[in-house]
């Protein structure tokens, strides 16, 4: 089935990088921009709200998702290759730091925010999440899926009466999230092709419609910061909505919303080329960058002018389509670039060292 623009029978490029996921990570990250930039516009308007929500349950955890499928090889054979996790922490240390400075200087958080490289600034709790995954595999790889995925289902929802488990290293959101990376790791991506027919494509589109309907005339009773996954059950709308015992009940039907997303979403995904593919590469880049629009977006107030009207969420949509294409350009790329090639021998084991090891 032939969407936003699939037109090649091709599914890989000549350096074997698959079309596929680079589509999808065009895809998730454009939405990432979008619900950042509706999110000051929901106060006051309940589809914008419900729009945001279903984008939030689901963009985040197919993300994850894909970072779990990707990081099999980090481990190949007991062999262990530390230069991507080295690469995380480089990214993550360069972001924080650039966005601390951004906030003191630019923005004026000087008497409010949080001077700690201990506590990620804005998004950059994905970076860390990440690092905590790839330090966590080693321990887990071997792990059966039957086993590993129930389990981190069920640490997750716990965890959720954990007052102390916030943002300090992202921890509440690394184990609410660790079940979507897990899937990933253990996925094998013909188990997806095997249902993409056309019957199935317009299933998933009428399944992903229903869960928008559902979710807007649910929508007093959804707590949004389940959705986030950075809060506790207290700290939330939770202690009004249900009791305490049974409040773990939310966290799991997060799950099975973003689960559920998340299939249909890939299962409408172009294979072959399109025409954003080759901005597929550049994804991290886009959701460290457009941050800083975010930020000041909020604290000046640049949203002011498109408040309260269709009109107005259909242009700072638009206004998000640009930035994501703009900021997935080849110049903003050439910093990561840098970042990763940065010498950390002496942090780094070489593969043989390992094997004898």
């Amino acid at each position: 089935m032939n969407f936003l623009g699939y037109t090649s029978k091709e599914y890989q490029d000549e350096n074997g990088r698959d079309h596929y996921f680079d589509n999808a990570k065009f895809l998730l990250i454009l939405l990432v921009v979008i619900a950042h930039a509706i999110s000051p516009l929901k106060t006051d308007m309940k589809k914008v709200r419900a729009i945001w929500m279903i984008i939030n349950t689901m963009h985040m955890p197919c993300l994850i998702f894909i970072s779990g499928y990707f990081a099999k090889g980090y481990i190949k054979n007991g062999v262990i290759k530390t230069r991507r996790l080295i690469t995380y922490v480089v990214y993550y240390l360069a972001a924080q730091l650039t966005v601390s400075l951004f906030e003191y200087y630019v923005l004026g958080y000087s008497e409010t925010m949080e001077r700690s490289v201990f506590a990620p600034r804005s998004s950059l709790w994905y970076l860390m999440c990440l690092i905590w995954w790839f330090m966590l595999m080693p321990f887990l790889y071997k792990l059966k899926p039957q086993f590993i995925i129930p389990a981190s289902i069920v640490v997750a929802c716990l965890i959720g009466y954990d007052t102390k488990a916030s943002d300090f290293l992202s921890v509440a959101r690394m184990v609410n999230h660790f079940p979507f990376f897990i899937i990933g790791y253990h996925f094998k991506k013909d188990w997806l092709f095997k249902f993409r027919k056309v019957p199935v494509q317009i299933a998933a589109i009428a399944v992903g419609c229903s869960i928008t309907i559902l979710c807007y005339y649910n929508i007093s009773d959804i707590a949004e910061r389940i959705i986030t996954s950075n809060y506790n059950y207290y700290n939330s709308e939770l202690s009004v909505l249900t009791d305490e015992p049974v409040m773990f009940v939310h966290r799991l039907i997060f799950y099975l919303a973003a689960a559920t997303l998340c299939f249909c979403f890939l299962l409408l995904v172009p294979r072959g080329k399109a025409f954003f593919t080759r901005f597929g590469s550049r994804t991290l880049q886009v959701y460290i960058l457009h941050r800083f629009l975010y930020l000041a977006d909020l604290e000046f107030g640049w949203y002011e002018p498109f408040l309260h009207t269709r009109k107005g969420v259909a242009e700072m949509t638009l206004i998000a389509i640009a930035i994501t294409f703009i900021l997935a350009l080849k110049p903003f790329e050439y910093p990561f670039k840098w970042l990763s090639k940065l010498s950390l021998r002496r942090f780094e084991r070489d593969p043989e060292e390992q094997v004898k090891a």
